[in-house]
């Protein structure tokens, strides 16, 4: 890795490292944010909660002090016309009072009622009773002050005071409910703020503030509510926050990888150029100053017939030996192309493998090399190029040959598997280390050798073998062990469709 490449990374990670550390920061921020958010709004629930539990309790008792004093049994209530002022004066007194009580009658007046009769009908009696506990019973009532109005109705009142108690039940809804509305849908548990932690709940971590929810001045039910894992409250309320965080790292960290990524196949790729350019600057001396000494021989020599023609025999190998060099190249840039010049046609892969080994044997003889044929069963239809494909035979057989041991055997199997036609190619030789396995189709690559380069080649073959399959919708593999490598092509079969005669590879 150049110096100016390792700078360049180290920058980027910092840079992503410095990101990630914001967005620590600021997740940290909003569950603390949450964390306070959820404390202020569960006291606040509580509190709102017990006051309308409290109106409840206070109203009820409102509502049974109509009751008390419409009992005609229990109180006498009388009205006059206070003719100085001009409103009615009405008076509450207990029918039947204690004889050591000695106790003038409760008055009150009220502007808004007319005394039409000189008794008090049954409407006014509702009017009184209805605005007496709205108004003054009311304000005692929410004081939690029992004022004796009458002997009766006081002892009634107070007495009602003493054995008043919180309804948790109720209260429980109301604190659902309130909670439901702040967003808080949790379950909580209602527990008296003396206990440290409500008895066989050891999973509730988090409590609120006291609550006083007595309804008259009590202080025996004062209340905390109490609740398991808030946790998941916060994470819930930061959903958004921490999959928008999560996303944009997970963004962050692609980009930078595929970056690092892209960097090193760059360089890979600029060194692996580097040393073909300079393995084909040698394949190409050679030939080229071959043609040049045969040239000047036969320009400057008197040759005769034999020798003039064994020079040009030279001339025309070296020149052959420069086309084939000019081939590997062109195949290799035809790879690269998005839609290469592919004729695709029905064609059967068993001739086509048995017209590639007949190409073959005179090579296949001189390397002294035994070829083992299991021929496909049955026809393999494939839609293709038939001339590629005999070429993509041609690369492996010639990798094979190249890279075998001498005399080893090279074995060709041809048949069907799950739907797609299989060629598996199989020679004896050195095993390919699994490091290399997953680069051998990269352009250029070739497995490293130290300072030997006994073998010749360019690293084109097998890339451009595997564009080629894959312009065929097919696959390529390669497998190395126990001194056998084995390259395995598989291309969908085309089945039902009329297969056309394998023309010869040349076009």
């Amino acid at each position: 890795m150049t110096r100016r490449i390792k700078l360049l990374v180290a920058l980027m990670a910092g840079c992503t490292l410095a990101l990630l550390g914001l967005q620590a920061y600021w997740n940290y921020q909003a569950y603390q944010q949450a964390l306070r958010s959820f404390r202020r709004d569960t006291n606040e629930a509580l509190a709102d909660a017990t006051k309308q539990e409290i109106q409840l309790r206070q109203a009820a008792l409102l509502q049974r002090c109509r009751v008390w004093l419409a009992d005609t049994n229990q109180f006498v209530i009388k009205a006059q016309v206070d003719k100085t002022n001009g409103y009615t004066v009405f008076s509450l007194a207990d029918k039947h009072p204690s004889p050591k009580e000695k106790r003038a009658p409760y008055t009150i007046g009220f502007r808004d009622f007319q005394l039409k009769t000189k008794r008090l009908d049954a409407a006014g009696r509702a009017f009184f009773i209805e605005h007496f506990t709205k108004g003054s019973v009311a304000n005692n009532v929410r004081e939690g002050f029992a004022y004796y109005y009458t002997h009766w109705l006081g002892e009634k009142l107070y007495a009602a005071f003493q054995a008043d108690t919180v309804h948790t039940r109720r209260l429980g809804r109301l604190y659902a409910q309130t909670l439901r509305q702040r967003d808080i849908p949790t379950p909580f548990r209602l527990a008296l703020a003396q206990q440290a932690r409500p008895a066989g709940s050891k999973d509730l971590v988090f409590a609120t503030k006291p609550v006083n929810a007595s309804a008259f001045g009590r202080k025996d039910a004062v209340l905390r509510a109490w609740f398991p894992n808030p946790q998941r409250v916060y994470l819930r309320r930061m959903q958004g926050v921490l999959l928008g965080s999560v996303g944009l790292i997970g963004i962050v960290v692609f980009c930078f990888t595929y970056t690092v990524q892209s960097l090193l196949s760059q360089e890979r790729l600029a060194a692996l150029k580097d040393d073909f350019v300079s393995n084909m600057t040698h394949e190409l001396k050679t030939p080229v100053a071959t043609i040049g000494v045969a040239a000047e021989a036969l320009e400057q020599f008197d040759l005769g017939p034999e020798a003039s023609a064994e020079y040009l025999g030279i001339i025309r190998q070296q020149a052959s030996r420069l086309g084939t060099l000019i081939d590997q190249i062109l195949q290799s840039a035809v790879a690269e192309q998005a839609s290469p010049p592919l004729v695709r046609r029905p064609l059967d892969l068993g001739p086509l493998l048995a017209q590639t080994l007949a190409q073959l044997q005179p090579r296949l003889a001189q390397a002294s090399s035994p070829l083992r044929y299991d021929a496909p069963s049955a026809p393999l239809p494939v839609v293709g190029d038939a001339t590629h494909l005999t070429n993509v035979l041609m690369t492996l057989f010639d990798n094979a040959l190249k890279h075998g041991h001498l005399g080893g055997e090279i074995r060709l199997r041809g048949g069907v598997r799950g739907g797609a036609a299989v060629v598996q190619l199989t020679n004896e030789g050195p095993v390919i280390p699994p490091q290399y396995l997953g680069r051998v189709f990269e352009k250029f690559f070739r497995v490293p050798t130290g300072n030997r380069h006994d073998v010749p080649g360019y690293g084109l073959g097998l890339h451009y073998a595997q564009a080629v399959v894959r312009h065929h919708g097919g696959t390529i593999a390669v497998r190395s062990q126990g001194q056998h490598t084995t390259f395995t092509i598989t291309i969908p079969l085309a089945p039902h469709v009329a297969l056309a005669p394998v023309a010869a590879a040349g076009r």
